[in-house]
């Protein structure tokens, strides 16, 4: 059956126990939904879906050949299409694995579809959320106070406007039920802190906002350690977690510059 296509990773490839892989393929126009299975009964976390294009990421577990189907459905749930490859997960002589906290190069096709808020929409939308400071002080934008909520999204309580507090309990709920351990591994240092957007020491202060400071952004921890930044590399759990937060039209950071 047509209608999907799997171009990346190549048939037969050969990858390392606990390993990120990369799955990237494209659909017909028209697809509502992705869906991987490996082996014909284990499904792999969301596929995020943008037009004709689709990806995710995975890890493997246990060694040996994996079969992975791709699944298109229409938005009525019909399925339109589908693609097979196997791939051999192999575990070295001396196993390798990879920890949520450990560093791995930040992918070159990150946000596709998405562009970051820009501060004059926001400001169009919002207003000035609180006096410019270096440092988080308290909202005083009626607007935004209104709409901030605090509410235990899963794996801690945050404080956001109510849209994205919504969003992080749907990504959450999904990480939860598909991927327990990065579950219990992820953590925040915060996501509304109304400030300017930081800047490495030497540079001169920001004029901008932090998208922080209207409660729309968040900042996440792997095993209690926050991302590096300006190295190229992120954890490989905030890896695995870039589909879900993706499919919830969430900008990664990474996206920029000294990033």
């Amino acid at each position: 059956m047509g209608g999907v296509t799997i171009s990346q990773p190549a048939a037969k490839r050969k990858v390392l126990l606990g390993e990120a892989v990369q799955f990237v393929g494209s659909v017909a126009l028209g697809t509502h939904r992705v869906e991987l299975v490996a082996d014909g009964q284990f499904e792999l976390p969301t596929v995020t879906l943008n037009r004709t294009k689709w990806f995710v990421a995975n890890r493997f577990n246990t060694p040996g050949p994996r079969r992975i189907t791709a699944r298109a459905f229409d938005a009525g749930g019909v399925q339109i299409g589908d693609a097979e490859i196997e791939i051999l997960v192999e575990a070295p002589p001396a196993v390798v694995t990879r920890r949520f906290g450990d560093l791995v190069p930040i992918p070159a096709d990150i946000n596709q579809g998405l562009s970051a808020a820009r501060q004059k929409t926001m400001l169009d939308i919002f207003g000035a959320p609180c006096p410019l400071n270096a440092d988080c002080t308290a909202v005083t934008n009626q607007k935004v106070k209104r709409l901030l909520v605090t509410q235990n999204v899963g794996p801690f309580a945050v404080t956001g406007i109510r849209p994205t507090v919504e969003a992080l309990s749907r990504i959450f709920t999904r990480v939860r039920q598909e991927q327990p351990d990065l579950f219990r591994a992820v953590g925040t240092a915060g996501v509304l802190c109304c400030r300017r957007v930081r800047r490495p020491p030497g540079q001169p202060p920001s004029p901008n906002y932090s998208n922080h400071s209207w409660g729309t952004a968040i900042d996440l921890t792997v095993q209690g350690r926050l991302d590096p930044r300006g190295n190229g590399t992120t954890q490989f759990g905030i890896l695995l977690l870039a589909p879900y937060f993706h499919a919830q039209r969430f900008f990664w950071g990474a996206g920029f510059s000294g990033a």
